[in-house]
């Protein structure tokens, strides 16, 4: 067989062709590591994606317990009988009537003219009651073991089921079977069914009697 001879310029070619394809390989290389390297954070979306609500719960209060009455138009006639006061202090926190003398179950305020009564801290009306002593009574219940009574009322402004805030005018202060010759108003505490003195509840705080 007879053999050919390449021409003078195709090995220079083919060398040429090689070299560029090994450059390429080698930048195609490069570029395919430069690319693995990368680190792509995804997390921004993922967790935009999965953001999950979050609940804020209503900041337990504190506040105090406040007074029914203004000071400049009623005042404290009868304080709250305890067993346990001196004999002077029991004296005086006796209801007198009909020739008898009767431990005040509360305090009781008394005006010249008549004056608002008002919730002492926010509550539910749970009840309207008649007391054969002193008229109508209003019974607030301000958590399970916690209500307030206001005995003496008339031109009440609420009824059984509603939700009063703190200072909420109830009604009015009236004459009644106990004083009338003034207009006055009682107010009874119970906690766990038992008799608080009024004067030591007010100005302490709801969380006391929870």
């Amino acid at each position: 067989m007879k053999r050919k001879k390449l021409r003078g310029f195709v090995l220079p070619t083919l060398y040429l062709l090689i070299t560029i394809s090994i450059f390429t390989g080698i930048i195609l290389l490069g570029r395919n590591t430069e690319l693995q390297d990368i680190d792509y954070d995804y997390s921004m979306d993922v967790e935009v994606d999965n953001v999950e609500s979050v609940v804020v719960e209503a900041p337990v209060t504190t506040s105090n317990i406040s007074s029914p009455v203004s000071d400049s138009k009623a005042q404290i006639s009868i304080h709250f009988y305890s067993k346990d006061s001196d004999e002077e202090t029991q004296q005086s926190s006796l209801i007198y009537y009909q020739n008898t003398y009767l431990p005040n179950t509360g305090i009781l305020y008394t005006g010249d003219d008549t004056f608002e009564i008002k919730t002492v801290f926010p509550g539910k009306v749970s009840d309207i009651l008649d007391d054969e002593f002193f008229g109508k009574c209003v019974v607030i219940s301000h958590n399970s073991n916690l209500r307030t009574y206001y005995y003496g009322l008339s031109d009440i402004e609420v009824k059984v089921g509603d939700e009063l805030t703190n200072g909420a005018v109830i009604g009015m202060a009236n004459n009644n079977e106990i004083m009338n010759t003034k207009k006055s108003f009682l107010l009874e505490v119970y906690y766990n069914n038992k008799l608080l003195n009024p004067e030591t509840f007010i100005g302490t705080k709801i969380t006391d009697y929870n």
